[in-house]
C-alpha cells in the first residue's frame, strides 16, 4: 500500500483563518419509535438537525476539505460544519443519504470492513441489522456527498481483552503495532481495490484511544483521527490538530440545535472566567 502523505512543512506554507468547527457524530437511524435509543435516532429527526444547521448558515464539509485547509489554505466557509455518521449502517443508505440529497448536504462515513464484505455477500438484508454493501458505497461517494472514511477492518470489537483499536494492558509495542498495521491496513487496502481511493481519516472504534497508534496512524497515511470527546473543534492550521477531532454524540431525543447551543455556551462561560 502506497499513500502520499502531505507534510507538516507544506501546511506551514500557508496562512489560514482560525476556525470553530462543530462535529457531529450518529450511527444508526430507524423509524421505529421503540429502537431509538442514545446511538438511534429517526429519520425526522436528522432532517430536522439538519434543517436547524442550514437555517442557522452553517455550510457542511467533508475531511478532505479540511485537509484542503490546512494543506493548501483553502478557505473554509464561515460557519463550517461536519456530518459523520460511525460504523457503516445501511440505514445511511437507506434513510440518511436520501436526506442529505434532500437538504443539499454531505457526511463522513466511517466503516468497519469486515461487515461491508459479510452484507456485500449476503442476501440477509434487513435495515434493523445489516451494513452498507460496496455498490451502495460506491454509489454514494459517485454522488460527492458521501466520503467513505476507515472505522478498522474488524477492531470495533470486544474480545481477547482488547476493546475497539485500544492497546491490551501489558501488550508489547511491537506486537499492537503490527495488530493496527494487519487490521486497518487491511480496509485501506480494501477500500482502494473496491472504491479506488484510500481512506485519509481513521475513526477510533469506540472512541477508545492509545498513545502508541497514533504513529501508527501516521505511518499508514492518515492525515486525521476522529474521537468521541464531546467538545467544539478549535483549529488553527496545525496539521496535529487533524488527530484530535472531537465530536457530539446526537441520541435520542435531544436535538442537535440543543447539544450545541450548550457547547458553544459552556465555552462562553469558561472563556468569561479566564
Amino acid at each position: 500500500m502506497r499513500v502520499c502523505i502531505p507534510t507538516a512543512d507544506a501546511a506551514m506554507t500557508y496562512p489560514v483563518q482560525e476556525i470553530t468547527l462543530p462535529i457531529a457524530m450518529y450511527h444508526h437511524i430507524l423509524k421505529e419509535d421503540d429502537r431509538l435509543n442514545k446511538y438511534t435516532i429517526s429519520p425526522e429527526e436528522f432532517k430536522g438537525d439538519l434543517q436547524y444547521l442550514k437555517e442557522q448558515g452553517y455550510q457542511f464539509i467533508l475531511m478532505q476539505d479540511l485537509i484542503d485547509y490546512v494543506y493548501q489554505g483553502v478557505a473554509l466557509p464561515e460557519k463550517p460544519v461536519m456530518i459523520t455518521f460511525d460504523d457503516g449502517y445501511e440505514s445511511f443508505y437507506e434513510y440518511a443519504y436520501p436526506i442529505l440529497q434532500e437538504m443539499d448536504a454531505k457526511a463522513v462515513f466511517s466503516i468497519v470492513g469486515k461487515y461491508a464484505d459479510l452484507y456485500s455477500q449476503t442476501s440477509d438484508h434487513h435495515v434493523r441489522y445489516s451494513h452498507a454493501t460496496w455498490e451502495q458505497m460506491q454509489e454514494m461517494v459517485i454522488s460527492g456527498r458521501v466520503e467513505i472514511q476507515n472505522h478498522s477492518y474488524n477492531m470495533h470489537v470486544n474480545e481477547n481483552g482488547r476493546h475497539g483499536a485500544k492497546k491490551i494492558p501489558g501488550e508489547d509495542n511491537a506486537h499492537y503495532r503490527q495488530a493496527l498495521i494487519d487490521d486497518i491496513g487491511a480496509l485501506q487496502q480494501e477500500i482502494f481495490d473496491k472504491l479506488g481511493f484510500y481512506p485519509t481519516v481513521f475513526t477510533y472504534p469506540f472512541g477508545q484511544i492509545s498513545p502508541e497508534a497514533l504513529p501508527v496512524i501516521k505511518e499508514l497515511g492518515f492525515t486525521g483521527a476522529l474521537v468521541c470527546r464531546e467538545r467544539l473543534n478549535y483549529l488553527t492550521g496545525d496539521p496535529e490538530e487533524l488527530y484530535h477531532l472531537n465530536r457530539f454524540n446526537r441520541p435520542h431525543g435531544v436535538s442537535l440545535q440543543s447539544i450545541l447551543k450548550k457547547a458553544y455556551k459552556a465555552d462562553e462561560n469558561k472563556k468569561a472566567k479566564s
